[in-house]
This record gives structure tokens, C-alpha cells and sequence, in this order.
């Protein structure tokens, strides 16, 4: 039987299926996004008897992992795209109307068009690693928004519950980064990948961890173009004959959190003396300036981290000159 491919779009309370039938015919379902509904999702596909099915649904984080954790675990096939791929995909279609009914459809279209790799879950070390690290700059972003308030309050009350309020926070945070720190330390594997990101110039403990939580696993990208071209930083050119020549830019078109982490650590490099410095000095003779010199700082360093991963070696500067 030829394999079949089934797309799933997910919601909060829910998920649709769309796949196409032997006979060419689309067939569709409804489950509630729960463990129960994972059960009725596979004993469905058991009834159908599929003999080689293959799953695959968008990246769309909390509301989709716990499902694909549960296909995975019962040994099905499961591949999960970047959204943006699906909604250019439609455009490409000309799609004008959008519902889960058709999205689901849709991603069915996209995967069989595609050879798509399979997912696997993540270490419990490396996903609660990630948890972490994001609930870490959630505090930080609340002790932003509270020394805010506290900076503009008048009312002799309010500051005083804002002050309590940036202390309970604060405190967490400390207690958080204890956590984290002895997670990493009880995982050789973390506590190594940690090492090797922090041995790249600009490149300290809180932006080790922060790359590790936010970098997609390395193993399905074949080389660093296509990291950067994840990460959105690959270069944008619009060119049409002889009277378009549009300003080229970034694509923008990717996990915007991973720009945000490399953002400091490029703008270090750049005030400082680093191995990068004959980089940056050669893209200025070009007449390249501001934020083109910092975008370029910021995929030369993606590079250099998928290098320094993917040979498990400590950085050298000779990649500063191997990678771009």
C-alpha cells in the first residue's frame, strides 16, 4: 500500500486530520486535544488499517508537542514544518480562506510535495532545559515591567507593593538560575555544549543557555546556510530585470528569538578586538554600514555555533575564515 499522509492542524481544545484516500478522495476528522483524544486519533488510524502512514503537522509549540510525543512514543512517523512554509505554500495556491478544516488539508498537500525528516523528541534534560530558559526571560522581562512602574508611581502603596512584588521576582530568578545551573551540571552532554558555546568569543553563560534552548536539533540541517536560513538571517535579494534592484536585507523569515539571543553577542564583536575583526573590517571596505555589518556579524556567529556543535570541537579561529 502506498504510504499515506496525514496533516494535522492544531488548536487549544482541539485538532483536525485531513488526508487523501486511495480513491483520490479527501477524508477528514475532528479530536479533542487531549490524551484521550490522542487515544481515539490512534485507534482510528488502527481501524483504517493504515499499513505506512506518515504525520505531519506544524511547529506550533505547546499545543502540538505533547501530541507528537505521543505518535512518536507509539512508533509512528511524525514530521513537524515551520508555519511559515505552509502559509507561503497556500499563497502559492492562491488559498483565500482560511480554516482548520482546510490548513489540515493544506499541510497534507505541502508533505506529499516534499520529502520531509522525521521528528524526535528532545532529551528530558534538553526540554526542561528549555522550559527554563524561557521562564527565565519571562522573569526578566516582569522585573523590566515592574522597575517600570516603580520608576512612575506616585502612590505611597502602590510602590510598596511594586517593591514587594520586584523582590518575589528577583528572588525566583535567582532560585531559577540555581536550578538551571545544577540541571546542566548533572548532564554531561549539557554541560559540554555549554563549554563549547562559551569558548566562541562573545558568547557567555546566559547566551549558551539561551542558544541551547532556542536552536532547533542541528542533526536535521545538512549545513549552516540552512540554520541561518531558519534563524531568518540568510540574505533577502529583490532584483526583476533591469529597473528592480530592491535594497537587499535579511529574510526575516525565521525563529526571531534565536536573532534576538545573537543580537548582544554580535554588537560585542564589534566593539571589541576579536577573531571576527578582519571580517567586520572587510565588509566595511566594501562600504557596508550599521545594521548590514551587525546581520552579518550575527550569521557569520551562527556558523561558527553550528560548526563548533556539529564537530563537537572548541572554536578556532581558522572557522572564522572557513564560515560566512
Amino acid at each position: 500500500m502506498n504510504r499515506i499522509i496525514i496533516g494535522v492542524d492544531i488548536s487549544k481544545k482541539k485538532f483536525d486530520i485531513a488526508y487523501l484516500a486511495t480513491n483520490q478522495k479527501w477524508q477528514r476528522r475532528i479530536f479533542a486535544n487531549t490524551l484521550q483524544g490522542f487515544e481515539y486519533f490512534l485507534k482510528y488510524l488502527r481501524e483504517e488499517k493504515f499499513q505506512n502512514f506518515h504525520i505531519v503537522m506544524e511547529a506550533t509549540g505547546r499545543y502540538g508537542e505533547p501530541l507528537a510525543c505521543f505518535l512518536y512514543e507509539k512508533g509512528c512517523h511524525v514530521s513537524i514544518v515551520n508555519p511559515a512554509q505552509i502559509k507561503h505554500y497556500g499563497r502559492s495556491l492562491l488559498k483565500r480562506t482560511k480554516t482548520d478544516k482546510i490548513d489540515s488539508q493544506l499541510i497534507t498537500e505541502f508533505a506529499l510535495r516534499h520529502d520531509l525528516s522525521l521528528w524526535h523528541p528532545l532529551s528530558p534534560s534538553l526540554q526542561a532545559l528549555k522550559e527554563q530558559v524561557r521562564c527565565l526571560e519571562v522573569f526578566k522581562k516582569d522585573v523590566t515591567r515592574a522597575s517600570n512602574r516603580l520608576e512612575h508611581a506616585q502612590d505611597f502603596m502602590v510602590k510598596k507593593t511594586l517593591k514587594e512584588h520586584l523582590a518575589f521576582i528577583q528572588k525566583q530568578i535567582k532560585e531559577l538560575i540555581l536550578t538551571i545551573t545544577k540541571l546542566v551540571q548533572d548532564d554531561p552532554k549539557l554541560t559540554r555544549q555549554v563549554t563549547l558555546l562559551k569558548g566562541i568569543p562573545g558568547i557567555g553563560t546566559i547566551t549558551a543557555l539561551s542558544l541551547l534552548a532556542e536552536l532547533p536539533d542541528l542533526s536535521t540541517f545538512k549545513c549552516a546556510k540552512q540554520l541561518a536560513a531558519f534563524a531568518g538571517l540568510n540574505p533577502s535579494i529583490r532584483t526583476s530585470g533591469t529597473s528592480v534592484k530592491g535594497k537587499q536585507s535579511i529574510s526575516k523569515m525565521g525563529r526571531d528569538s534565536l536573532r534576538k539571543i545573537l543580537f548582544f553577542p554580535a554588537m560585542t564583536l564589534l566593539r571589541s578586538s576579536s577573531p571576527i575583526k578582519p571580517f567586520v573590517e572587510k565588509l566595511r571596505t566594501k562600504g557596508k554600514v550599521g545594521k548590514v555589518i551587525v546581520a552579518a556579524v550575527m550569521r557569520k556567529l551562527l556558523h561558527i555555533i553550528f560548526g563548533v556543535l556539529k564537530r563537537q570541537s572548541l572554536f578556532q579561529e581558522k572557522l572564522c575564515s572557513k564560515t560566512l
